[in-house]
């Protein structure tokens, strides 16, 4: 019975600083990947930022998958070099603020239109499979544009870009 239970208590040792390992010291959740799912396409594909240090998100290129946590209700990057806000970039033009926008990541900014709230999980009670999924104040969605190189948020789906395809971004967790 004894090698049973050092067995016992080193596998229990060895998950413990996994988990442990995937959480951030104060944070609302553990880290987390996001991954797009889509009808046009059977791939999942990994939410990756566009450079080291913020920037914006894509799923193609060879930039890092976004490590994300959720902190004081802010969805934030885990990056060593510093604290990155999520952010939608919206832009103003003659009627006001844009609704739609590039998702990205930055420390701080002067665009008076940017939206940093909002971003929510929701549970997918339909297939327990599946992550939370990603959304901002439960309107519109995001989108896949210009071939994966850009993940945009649209309010309405007929704003903003038109080379889009929608998209559903869930969680899965870092281990």
């Amino acid at each position: 019975m004894q090698p049973f239970a050092s067995i016992s208590l080193l596998l229990f040792a060895t998950l413990s600083s996994l988990v442990s390992a995937a959480t951030i010291p104060n944070a609302d959740t553990p880290l987390f990947y996001l991954v797009a799912s889509s009808p046009a396409s059977v791939n999942l594909l990994p939410l990756r930022r566009t450079s080291s240090g913020g920037g914006y998100a894509s799923l193609l290129g060879s930039g890092a998958p976004a490590q994300l946590y959720f902190y004081q209700g802010q969805l934030v990057l885990n990056d060593p070099s510093g604290f990155y806000r999520s952010f939608i970039d919206t832009h103003q033009d003659a009627n006001g603020c844009q609704k739609f926008g590039a998702l990205g990541f930055l420390q701080s900014n002067t665009n008076k239109c940017a939206s940093f709230g909002g971003f929510q999980l929701q549970s997918n009670n339909l297939d327990s499979q599946l992550g939370a999924q990603l959304v901002v104040n439960y309107v519109g969605g995001f989108y896949s544009c210009n071939g994966g190189s850009q993940v945009s948020y649209k309010i309405d789906p007929e704003s903003g870009p038109s080379n889009c395809q929608p998209i559903n971004l869930y969680t899965v967790p870092v281990y």
